[in-house]
């Protein structure tokens, strides 16, 4: 196992987003190839995870996106993250993928925390993050992380989400003290 020290969790710049493109690419494919239609996949991965498009979301635009976060390691992308502010004290995670082959190494963690801080600077109080039903990666890892199953919600991304369903998890995040 590699050391997640060794990577530097950091804000996006434009230059990463061939590295966001592959890792979201390839950890999307990873985690719901069995799960989700492959069709459902295809289109998840063409919309959100074009180069062009990744690289006009490593510019932050507040409060409703707070830019990619990446976790770099030897010049690499490793994984990456993106959340927002969607009202008064509540934010989202919208975006945590990390290289499949680098799963377990505390990486997505940091990756979380780091999204976490920042929605937290930005006045939120709570966190919200949508899991795929089934996702038995993702859920179990949002679980031990405080997250708490809310909600049970249809998937609205393509037409080919019929019947898909995600999990509306949440937590509550810590005031910062900078803004007591």
């Amino acid at each position: 196992m590699a050391d997640p020290t060794a990577s530097t969790v950091r804000a996006a710049v434009p230059a990463d987003a061939p590295g966001i493109a592959d890792v979201c690419t390839r950890a999307y494919r990873a985690t719901y190839r069995d799960l989700l239609p492959e069709a459902f996949v295809d289109d998840v991965v063409a919309r959100f995870y074009d180069e062009t498009r990744v690289r006009s979301e490593t510019v932050p635009a507040p409060p409703h996106w707070l830019g990619y976060v990446v976790a770099e390691e030897a010049g690499s992308v490793v994984g990456a993250a993106g959340g927002a502010i969607t009202g008064a004290g509540v934010g989202e995670l919208y975006v945590l993928y990390l290289d499949p082959d680098r799963r377990g190494e505390g990486i997505g963690t940091r990756l979380l925390d780091h999204v976490t801080a920042q929605l937290r600077d930005h006045g939120a109080t709570g966190m919200w993050v949508s899991v795929a039903e089934g996702n038995d990666l993702g859920v179990p890892f949002y679980r031990a992380r405080g997250f708490v199953e809310r909600d049970r919600v249809p998937m609205h991304i393509s037409a080919a989400d019929d019947g898909l369903w995600s999990l509306r998890m949440h937590r509550v995040i810590a005031r910062s003290s900078r803004q007591s």
